[in-house]
């Protein structure tokens, strides 16, 4: 695992490109964190450095937004409303380690759906001040070596 501080969302950025750049179709990202913790600034910076122009939001009421002006595609779920409904049989798993980069926000509500390969982040907020974060990032499966390819 590496962890790393930020102060600033363009902190939080700059991470992400550093990751994006690292990035090629099949890659699945989870996005753990509280509500503001940096999950969506986070996936704008990921999307700018794939080369997408188009306004990146939280697909809070769509579940997933797609974007395929860049590098490769990208897919970007926010599960939080499925945790009621249930993120089977609704076809998700389609996007998951295809042909783009799947970033999931809320994961734990699609988690039988989570390949085993993948990238674990968690966002977290320390006592600091209002944008300080500690960002963890664990690979798993194929994804281990990604994670040792990050700087300290």
């Amino acid at each position: 695992m590496k962890k790393y501080e930020t102060t600033d969302p363009k902190q939080t950025q700059a991470l992400a490109k550093k990751i994006a750049d690292l990035a090629s179709a099949g890659l699945v990202i989870t996005l753990n964190g509280d509500l503001g913790a940096g999950k969506t600034t986070f996936t704008k910076g990921f999307a700018e450095a794939l080369g997408i122009e188009d306004r990146v939001k939280s697909p809070t009421f769509n579940i997933l937004n797609t974007y395929e002006s860049g590098r490769i595609p990208l897919y970007h779920f926010d599960a939080y409303r499925l945790e009621e409904a249930g993120a089977e049989d609704q076809g998700f798993e389609d996007y998951l380690g295809t042909d783009g980069v799947t970033l999931i926000e809320w994961p734990q509500f699609m988690k039988d759906l989570l390949p085993n390969d993948r990238l674990v982040m968690t966002f977290e907020r320390t006592s600091e001040g209002d944008n300080d974060r500690v960002i963890s990032v664990t690979g798993l499966g194929r994804f281990e070596a990604l994670e040792g390819e990050l700087p300290e």
